[in-house]
């Protein structure tokens, strides 16, 4: 039998769970779901954070940018190694001047049920144009 920690089903519910905590736009919630050194990046910071209290920094920033975030799971891939996704999402953002969405997919590494790695891949060519114009309206 397989081990239920490394099920799908155990993934799928941890993704759930991330992406729903993503959706209340609190930063605090959201880190409480990554180990304290972490490896993540998406468009917006291509080199990555590796500190949970530069990550919370980072999602401070960009929740009050956008507060208005709906996150949904669409497709979830086992990987061969244990304790490795990808997910497949669908998402909105908005902050009452512009909505954003679009379509994403992140690799995702685990350990101890906490996200150590996290690459994220969304609209990439169009993603750094939308977050550059709304900062030139602040």
């Amino acid at each position: 039998m397989e081990n239920s920690k490394f099920s799908r089903e155990h993934y799928v519910a941890f993704a759930d769970a991330w992406l729903k905590a993503w959706s209340k736009a609190d930063a605090q919630l959201v880190a409480s779901l990554y180990c304290d050194d972490l490896d993540y990046r998406d468009p917006s910071v291509p080199l990555g954070i590796k500190r949970k209290a530069d990550f919370i920094q980072y999602l401070e920033v960009l929740f009050r940018a956008w507060p208005s975030q709906q996150w949904k799971l669409e497709h979830l891939y086992p990987h061969e190694d244990k304790g490795a996704f990808s997910a497949q999402y669908s998402f909105q953002i908005a902050n009452g001047k512009a909505t954003i969405r679009g379509r994403g997919m992140d690799l995702m590494v685990l350990n101890q049920d906490k996200i150590c790695i996290n690459h994220v891949y969304l609209n990439a060519d169009q993603w750094n144009s939308w977050i550059a114009a709304d900062s030139k309206r602040k």
